[in-house]
């Protein structure tokens, strides 16, 4: 694989193998130069190579997958790491089955550049990097950098005419033979219609077409001067009968717009007498509200009289000061019966201490025995303080009467001015509402006042306007526009009858000039096939002389790349064999004495030499074709078919092998160990217990 400068080439580094095939966990390095895969029979060498072309093209060589994974495992992946143009590549694919099929995973497909994603988790897009990386695709690959075991002498078993096609189709000749068979179908095509047109009616009798021609369009034109005559006579006719339409129009207009007005008339009166008697309603509403405003405003003066009254009587400006002496009055109250409690409380417990001295001869306080002495003393102390402890209670008891009263007398002066404060804030609201409906009602009657006068105006316009109109104006102008319109139709239908033998006449014509058209596109037609016939007479005769021309140099190109790749297979065994190929792609051996054999005379070593040249040198010769670059990497499966060891052919094969210098890095798998002794890096697979191992030697 080349892609770019001489520089630009790209090596397999290595290739991971996880549940592909006999591989569980596998891994393989290669370098550049000649490498070897060897192992035994079924070893899990080809797997290698299965793993790398699905690695590459994701595409499976057969109908499916089932050949790649594992039968006991339901995932597989494989991971090939490249270098190209001194950058590391990697590519991850998976195969995962899943409802009994075997498909690959887009999720987990990635294509790397030094470890930094280039494109994941689309195959096509993958696809298109990878192949805008190495420059090659599936089947440049299996046809010419894959050199598969039952393929490699496939071109030399082909018949003759077989290989011819198949390289033919490679090269790009097979297009030159189909566009030779194309062109044959176009001459025989071109043939057949330059053979109508020369028979063809109109091109016959274009003379006499032309004739027909001249004879129809002086008719046609005699028609359309009567016609245009016509034209103008409607013309006159239709520019009165436009006016008579429009004064007819303004009349009827006018009609329609006086019963309109009539109607207008009827419903002005109705809406003056129903706006006149709204208003006497208005004003019997307005004079209403008033009277109610002024009761109500007298109302509201008794009740404030009688509130200042109230408050007059007891010396206050406001229902806030009543209510501030009734508290302190409240207070007070409170205080007196606190006072008086305390002191009833005190007058009793006096009275137990008098009836304690009294009965025991003990001090009340402190229960200790006193004389008599003392006793008498604090008996008439505590019977003195409880005399005046009694006449003061009598005194605050009447002073607590007296708060008492007055305080109901001004709770209900209270009450009565909170009640008066409610219908006094009441009173002032429907004194508001009234005259609110006073100025709405005042605002109305302006408003209805005023549409009566407008009502009134309007009325005496449209009197004067159904007054103004006359029905002997409508008559007399429908009379002219229907004298007007019978002349027009008249001459319409004369004009009608003229186009109509005009088309007639034109259709006829179009008929003859389309006739006569077709004639000399026909002619002209007819002078362009010929000179197609001329042309393809001439393509089809270079075509052949340039195809043998062009497969005689592809020949030799093709000669001298087998002839340098056989130069290098047989360098150290002591034999000069040259190549021959000939116009079938037929390559033939030359030995030293001379002798030409075919490929099916030669020995088996012979043979596969003669193969793997052929096969290398086609490869870097349509590589040149197709890239314009050398061929960079060879996969030999199985080269050893058909060599043995006792006459040193695997031996002189692997030394052919490694002298291929002119191919960057060689892959070869091979059960022979003999071969793989020539290798640079040898890479042994063993398989134990159904699981294939590698082992690098």
């Amino acid at each position: 694989m080349y892609v770019g400068g001489g520089c630009q080439k790209t090596i397999i580094k290595r290739l991971t193998l996880q549940n592909i095939r006999s591989h569980l966990n596998s891994t393989v390095e290669f370098n550049e130069g000649f490498n070897c895969v060897v192992g035994g029979v079924g070893a899990g060498k080809t797997s290698i190579l299965l793993a790398l072309h699905f690695a590459l093209f994701g595409e499976p060589l057969y109908r499916s997958y089932e050949y790649l994974l594992r039968e006991d495992k339901n995932i597989g992946r494989v991971m090939l790491e490249f270098e190209h143009a001194g950058r590391v590549y990697g590519l991850v694919r998976v195969l995962r089955r899943e409802r009994g099929r075997i498909v690959q995973d887009p999720s987990e497909l990635r294509l790397t550049e030094n470890g930094k994603v280039l494109a994941w988790g689309r195959v096509a897009a993958v696809q298109e990097q990878l192949k805008s990386i190495i420059g090659i695709d599936k089947r440049m690959f299996e046809e010419f950098i894959w050199v598969q075991q039952e393929k490699l002498k496939e071109i030399l078993n082909m018949a003759p005419r077989q290989r011819q096609e198949i390289l033919d189709e490679l090269f790009g000749f097979s297009a030159f033979k189909k566009a030779w068979e194309t062109l044959h179908l176009y001459q025989r095509e071109y043939d057949r219609e330059k053979n109508l047109l020369e028979r063809d009616p109109d091109v016959v009798e274009l003379k006499n077409l032309k004739q027909q021609y001249e004879e129809l369009m002086s008719d046609l034109i005699k028609l359309q001067v009567d016609v245009e005559t016509l034209e103008v006579d409607l013309s006159e006719v239709t520019k009165k009968l436009g006016k008579a339409e429009e004064t007819l129009k303004s009349l009827e207009a006018l009609e329609r717009e006086t019963e309109k007005l009539k109607e207008e008339k009827s419903l002005l009166e109705s809406r003056l007498s129903e706006t006149q008697a709204y208003i006497n309603s208005l004003k019997s509403q307005l004079e209403n509200r008033r009277l109610e405003a002024e009761e109500y405003k007298k109302t509201l003066e008794n009740l404030k009289r009688e509130r200042g009254e109230i408050l007059s009587q007891f010396s206050k400006n406001s229902l806030e000061e009543l209510s501030q002496t009734v508290e302190g009055i409240e207070f007070k109250v409170g205080r007196l019966r606190d006072e008086v409690a305390n002191l009833k409380v005190e007058v009793r417990k006096a009275e137990e201490s008098i009836l304690v001295v009294e009965a025991e001869n003990v001090c009340p306080t402190c229960r200790r025995e006193i004389s008599q002495s003392f006793r008498e003393e604090l008996k008439n102390r505590l019977n003195k303080e409880n005399i005046e402890k009694q006449q003061k209670i009598s005194r605050l008891e009447a002073e607590l009467e007296n708060l008492e009263f007055e305080h109901k007398l001004i709770l209900e002066a209270k009450t009565r001015i909170e009640l008066l404060e409610s219908k006094i804030a009441e009173t002032e609201k429907l004194i508001q509402m009234r005259e609110r409906d006073v100025g709405r009602l005042v605002e109305e009657l302006n408003e209805k006042e005023k549409l009566e006068w407008e009502l009134k105006t309007g009325l005496d316009k449209v009197s004067k306007k159904i007054f103004e109109f006359k029905v002997e104006d409508v008559e007399n102008a429908r009379k002219t526009r229907e004298e007007l319109l019978l002349k027009r139709n008249e001459i319409l239908n004369t004009i009608k009858h003229q186009k109509r033998l005009i088309e007639e006449k034109k259709s006829y014509v179009d008929s003859i000039e389309k006739r006569i058209r077709n004639a000399e596109e026909k002619l002209k037609r007819k002078s362009l096939v010929e000179d197609v016939l001329k042309i393809i007479a001439g393509l089809r005769a270079s075509y052949k002389e340039v195809v043998p021309l062009l497969r005689g140099m592809y020949i030799e190109g093709l000669r001298e790349a087998v002839q340098s790749v056989m130069d290098s297979l047989t360098q150290g065994s002591g034999r000069n064999l040259y190549v021959e190929i000939d116009d079938e792609y037929t390559p033939r051996l030359i030995g030293t004495a001379g002798f030409k054999r075919d490929a099916n005379l030669i020995s088996g070593g012979e043979r596969t030499w003669l193969a793997l040249a052929y096969r290398i040198g086609l490869g870097q010769l349509i590589m040149e074709a197709k890239t314009g670059q050398n061929l960079e990497l060879l996969i030999l499966d199985e080269p050893t078919e058909a060599l043995g060891t006792e006459d040193r052919s695997i031996e002189v094969l692997a030394t052919a092998i490694s002298n291929l210098k002119m191919v960057r890095q060689i892959l070869t798998v091979t059960h022979s160990e003999e071969l793989a002794k020539e290798a640079s890096t040898r890479i042994f697979v063993v398989k134990k217990n159904e699981v294939s191992n590698i082992e690098k030697m």
